[in-house]
């Protein structure tokens, strides 16, 4: 029988694979294994078993408190002042002096411009002859009359009682003025008004009347303001023809303003006079604590807003009428709540829970939600896990994926204030 050729091939091929085999399980000498290669060998076994140092998440932690839970009502608006006023002229004439300039501080009472008296004092004078003129008249007439003091006091007296029947409505107005008319021919009849009528007989009672006109008109020429303020849109000039009734300026007290809100008609509910209001205005990035001063008592049909008022003070004039403001009105008030930071809530698997600090670990627990604001929640229970206690601290940033028991490192402490401590006190900070 004859073999195939390739079998001693194979056969030699055998042979040097096991040679090859022994050369390499022996040193470089041909003798026993590398020591080198098998101290190696150990070591980085050694370092892969080595357990790996645990690392810290770097938190932000905030404070669990017991206190009140405020809901805010917004509404947005703008400051106006209540004390403006457009000054006008009294009287007509040549503007002789303008006092003051646009933007200038006046106070109550001081000259802003001035109207030519002279023909108003003419005036003055003459009605002055003519008071004096009757005065005369009536002191020759002196001895024609006498008066009856104790008629008048009659007649007072009647008057008052049918004032109080047309206050009661037992005489009708149409009643009144004719008993009223009987009573004064009666009283005149017995000698109660003889003064009066010879004042006007004489023409000592027009005079007068004359004469306080005069006066006034005479006042009237210089144009004072009304209030301490500001001048605003000044519009005479020396020299002008001013009319009556034309305007001169603008006077604004900025010292005390207002802002006027528009509420919605739904958050009218949790609302009243008296309550705490956070006003913000953008422009110079402040806001202030106030009050609600006004509820109007009319709603707008068309935008179903009712109109509010907020008082406050502008000392140093850094608000102007015509700012936007925002203003955030504590509404419902919930008091003796426990209360962790809003940014501490996390919700997993539909479940809501909150990392608890315990020393350098981040522990979980469920828990139960009531209600809640812009910054707090309320926990009305605790489950699966341990408990809350005000004092706690909660982790409120870097909890995405932070775990049971995962090893934390306190970065700030976020300080546990409520907005509303002005107002309502903050029980977490009582003794």
């Amino acid at each position: 029988m004859t073999f195939p050729r390739t079998r001693p091939l194979l056969s030699t091929a055998l042979v040097f694979l096991l040679v090859c085999a022994g050369c390499l399980g022996r040193g470089a000498d041909g003798g026993a294994p590398d020591s080198t290669t098998a101290v190696t060998d150990s070591t980085a076994a050694k370092k892969q078993k080595k357990p790996r140092k645990e690392k810290s998440i770097r938190v932000n932690v905030g404070a669990v408190r017991r206190g009140n839970l405020v809901r805010s009502v917004f509404a947005d608006g703008a400051i106006r002042t209540p004390r403006s006023v457009e000054i006008r002229t009294k009287v007509a004439g040549e503007i002789i002096a303008v006092e003051v300039r646009d933007g200038d501080h006046v106070r109550k009472g001081q000259l802003l411009a001035r109207i030519d008296p002279r023909e108003y004092e003419i005036a003055l004078r003459e009605s002055r002859y003519k008071h004096l003129q009757a005065l005369s008249q009536m002191a020759a007439e002196d001895d024609t009359f006498t008066v009856n003091s104790g008629a008048l006091r009659d007649f007072a007296a009647r008057r008052d009682d049918l004032r109080k029947l047309r206050a009661e409505g037992t005489l009708t107005e149409d009643e009144y003025a004719a008993r009223l008319l009987a009573l004064e021919m009666d009283a005149l009849d017995r000698g109660a008004f003889r003064d009066a009528v010879f004042e006007q007989r004489t023409g000592l009672a027009d005079a007068r009347m004359a004469e306080e006109r005069a006066r006034l008109n005479l006042e009237y020429t210089e144009i004072r303001a009304p209030f301490s303020g500001v001048v605003q849109g000044l519009a005479v000039v020396r020299g002008e023809m001013a009319s009556v009734g034309q305007a001169v300026c603008t006077v604004y007290n900025n010292r005390h303003l207002e802002a006027r809100v528009n509420i919605l008609e739904d958050d009218l509910r949790h609302l009243e006079e008296g309550r705490p209001v956070l006003l913000a205005i953008p422009a110079t990035g402040d806001t202030l604590e106030a009050k609600l001063d006004v509820i109007s008592p009319v709603l707008d049909q068309a935008t179903r807003t009712c109109e509010a008022l907020i008082r406050f003070d502008n000392p140093d004039e850094r608000y102007r009428p015509g700012m936007f403001v925002r203003a955030r009105i504590a509404g419902a008030v919930y008091p003796d709540r426990l209360l962790v930071p809003k940014d501490a809530l996390l919700i997993r698997d539909d479940r809501p829970l909150v990392f608890k600090v315990d020393g350098d670990r981040a522990q979980w627990l469920y828990v139960d939600t009531g209600l809640q604001n812009e910054d707090w929640v309320e926990i009305t229970g605790v489950h699966s896990g341990g408990s809350l206690a005000p004092g706690d601290e909660v982790v409120v940033s870097d909890h995405l994926t932070l775990a049971h028991q995962a090893k934390i490192k306190i970065r700030k402490r976020i300080p546990s204030h409520d907005r509303w401590s002005f107002a309502f006190g903050d029980p977490a900070a009582a003794p």
